[in-house]
């Protein structure tokens, strides 16, 4: 019987799950949690890359991260959380890999397939914990949902002390080579000033925990605090 993962990181296309939370992703690892990233789409509609390219690219940041990774191919640009198919597959991945928390986009963001993957994760995710709805496996629904933080998510519910870690982080998104190398033509996230705003991001919010880096997470639920004395590893 499978006992499940520990987490599970739920993306658009192959790139979003290290750019939304690269650092926090390798600090589990080295810890010792069982973790995968899910990429729903077959990152096709990209202005950089062919799918082949992503996809070995996507691997191989998986083995710098220390994660499984998986691939729906659904198509780039189309996603659709009332997609019966869609719906029905993530479901049933969830059923199969039994993901105790799950991090997934924010509800708003630039790019609609974000958003489509974010309602996807809500509702097929609770579909996936009906006894009644047909599908394989056994039912089955997360303890938690958690939302990376977005373009126009301006605070966090809390930030992961990534700092030990953020060298992984970069040298996973440094895998994409076809979308932040020097060749092809330039997008918003090609440039040396999107490297510039994804490090100024990671100090201010570790700023916000008195560490060198982290990163932000927003969520529905209020999560609870096991152990308050655990909070007190640094003076406010």
């Amino acid at each position: 019987m499978n006992d499940g993962l520990d987490f599970l990181c739920v993306g658009a296309h192959a790139d979003d799950v290290e750019l939304g939370m690269g650092g926090t992703v390798a600090k589990l690892s080295r810890l010792g949690r069982r973790g995968a990233i899910l990429d729903v789409s077959d990152a096709s509609m990209g202005t950089r890359g062919t799918p082949a390219e992503r996809l070995s690219e996507a691997r191989e940041a998986a083995r710098i991260l220390g994660v499984e990774r998986h691939n729906l191919g659904f198509r780039d640009g189309f996603l659709d959380s009332r997609d019966t198919g869609l719906r029905d597959r993530f479901a049933e991945f969830m059923r199969e890999h039994r993901p105790r928390v799950v991090f997934t986009h924010p509800g708003h963001d630039r790019h609609p397939d974000h958003e489509q993957v974010c309602q996807l994760v809500r509702s097929a995710g609770f579909l996936a914990g009906l006894a009644k709805y047909p599908l394989e496996g056994r039912p089955f629904r997360p303890s938690r949902i958690f939302h990376w933080m977005g373009a126009r998510d301006a605070d966090p519910d809390f930030c992961v002390d990534v700092s030990q870690d953020w060298e992984v982080r970069r040298k996973a998104i440094e895998a994409y080579v076809s979308q932040f190398g020097q060749e092809g033509p330039a997008t918003p996230i090609s440039g040396a000033s999107f490297r510039e705003l994804l490090e100024s991001r990671g100090r201010f919010l570790g700023s916000r925990i008195r560490v060198r880096h982290a990163e932000g997470f927003v969520c529905d639920e209020l999560p609870e605090v096991a152990d308050p004395c655990a909070l007190a590893s640094a003076e406010f």
